[in-house]
């Protein structure tokens, strides 16, 4: 499901995939996006919680990127 971060009234909207992935043997999840620049990445005990990390560090990263004025989450969760 996408989930939206920044959206203006004007452009189009660019899409970043998310990749969630167990924490090999230990509890929890970790999570990547490549974005402009390299990307982010965050873990988190649930898969909300790993929602709730990487919308914000995303916020945050893309604080450096003006020119993208509407962007969207992509969450693919993966079990390998």
């Amino acid at each position: 499901m996408p989930t939206t971060v920044r959206k203006t009234s004007a452009g189009t909207s660019t899409a970043f995939r998310v990749t969630v992935r167990p924490n090999g043997d230990a509890p929890g999840y970790w999570a990547k996006c490549d974005m402009p620049g390299g990307g982010c990445a965050t873990q988190g005990d649930t898969l909300q919680e790993i929602q709730k990390n990487m919308l914000e560090a995303a916020e945050l990263y893309m604080e450096d990127y003006p020119d993208v004025l509407n962007y969207y989450l992509m969450f693919e969760v993966s079990d390998a």
